[in-house]
């Protein structure tokens, strides 16, 4: 099996892993085409019209990619419009890989506009309960354990990005108060994570959903001004979901946060990526500089 990756083949362990993969779960990975090779590897499988999500093995991993196909599943029964799992066993283990299955969708047209992900993300917050528990969710862990494994980082700026955590982190957890309910969120809502088929727009990208407060989902979009969002696009979107956090006294911590957050993929693909190597060179040079300089999106 040749994986099409912009011309060339893919790193072989990866191959393996997702033809072992798709082997276990009774499925034909010919033709198998990289459409994404970031946070993880998202493939199409073609002669199935289905989405494979690759990624690497770490502690706790299978548990929340687990949590992302049973979420999916339980919002396909309310009706929610968000991608769909296969209906086979998983996640499933292969070479030090993970891979879940979803039903392909085509994206058709141009990126939507961030005021359409307001009423999704309104209509997710006000579901009833999940009829089971949900990992908490955990804002520093996974940008801290990026930081701690990165490959490119000097002793200083590891340092450095470690005491922002835990500047950040004493003022999120003595001195936010949220105005929204707990629960059910997302974790990582922008518009990049919507995908505009010809029946409507679905959410995609589950691998974070969990328990938590409702304005985690509302600040990547507000944040979206370092991605090139203007003020009015910021405002629709605030106006689509009902409420608007940028008054709020924890949006100024909670936006920071998000900015901390974004570094994570960039900070484990660095040593195999120039391209994210060097924009996590230009945010980290404007984050210690407190400036408000563009970001770079992958």
């Amino acid at each position: 099996m040749t994986i099409a990756a912009e011309g060339e083949v893919l790193d072989r362990t990866a191959d393996a892993a997702l033809g072992r993969a798709c082997r276990l779960a009774g499925l034909d990975a010919r033709g198998a085409a990289l459409l994404r090779d970031f946070a993880n590897a998202v493939y199409h499988l073609p002669a199935e019209r289905v989405v494979v999500r690759l990624t690497q093995a770490r502690p706790g991993r299978y548990d929340r990619l687990a949590v992302s196909v049973r979420v999916t599943r339980w919002l396909a029964g309310q009706g929610f419009p968000a991608v769909r799992p296969l209906d086979v066993r998983q996640p499933v283990a292969a070479d030090g890989f993970l891979a879940t299955f979803w039903r392909y969708e085509e994206h058709i047209g141009p990126l939507p506009d961030p005021a359409a992900l307001g009423p999704l993300l309104r209509r997710l917050h006000e579901l009833p309960p999940v009829p089971f528990e949900l990992p908490v969710h955990d804002p520093f862990g996974p940008v801290r354990r990026a930081i701690d494994a990165s490959r490119v980082l000097g002793e200083d700026e590891r340092s450095w990005l470690l005491g922002r955590c835990d500047d950040l982190a004493e003022a999120y957890y003595e001195r936010v108060r949220f105005a929204l309910p707990y629960g059910l969120i997302h974790g990582d809502a922008h518009r990049g994570n919507l995908i505009r088929t010809r029946k409507g727009l679905l959410l995609c990208d589950w691998d974070s959903v969990c328990a938590g407060p409702r304005e985690t989902d509302l600040i990547p979009t507000l944040q979206g001004v370092r991605f090139g969002l203007t003020e009015r696009q910021r405002a629709n979107f605030s106006q689509a979901y009902g409420h608007d956090l940028t008054g709020w006294e924890g949006y100024p911590v909670m936006r920071d946060m998000r900015e901390l957050q974004t570094l994570t993929a960039v900070l484990r693909n660095g040593h195999r990526d120039p391209r994210a190597r060097e924009e996590l060179r230009h945010r980290l040079d404007s984050l210690r500089a407190g400036d408000d300089r563009p970001w770079h999106p992958f």
